[in-house]
């Protein structure tokens, strides 16, 4: 996706086959996904709440949160999405726990791996 580290995420939707979308990983975010209001929309994502957010430019907008299930590290999760933007990203709350590496070149590998669980 233009140069950016990207993750593919599957979407378990009712009544629907597994289907997958690239996200940009952006650790700026520390939340944990969004799509663009079009794609929560065609999906048909249930609304969950919605939430103030500032904006870079200092001013203020209303997005609203919808849920998902995603096959996330070999099993189901219900997340939170947030509809915004205009290209789907993936903040670092789903990447809590894991291990990230980038090859920051043309066609660079991404690997994100689970950390050791420590007692």
């Amino acid at each position: 996706m233009d140069g950016k580290a990207t993750l593919a995420v599957i979407f378990r939707l009712p009544e629907q086959p597994d289907f997958s979308i690239n996200f940009v990983v952006d650790t700026g975010f520390n939340d944990y996904l969004t799509l663009p209001p079009q794609a929560v929309s065609a999906m048909n994502l249930p609304l969950y709440s919605s939430t103030t957010a500032r904006l870079a430019d200092g001013s203020e907008t209303l997005l609203s949160i919808h849920l998902a299930t995603i096959f996330w590290d070999s099993e189901e999760k219900l997340v939170p999405i947030i509809a915004s933007g205009y290209k789907p990203l993936l903040g670092t709350a789903l990447m809590e726990g894991y291990h990230l590496e980038i090859d920051f070149e043309n066609n660079g590998l991404v690997v994100l791996e689970k950390l050791p669980q420590s007692n």
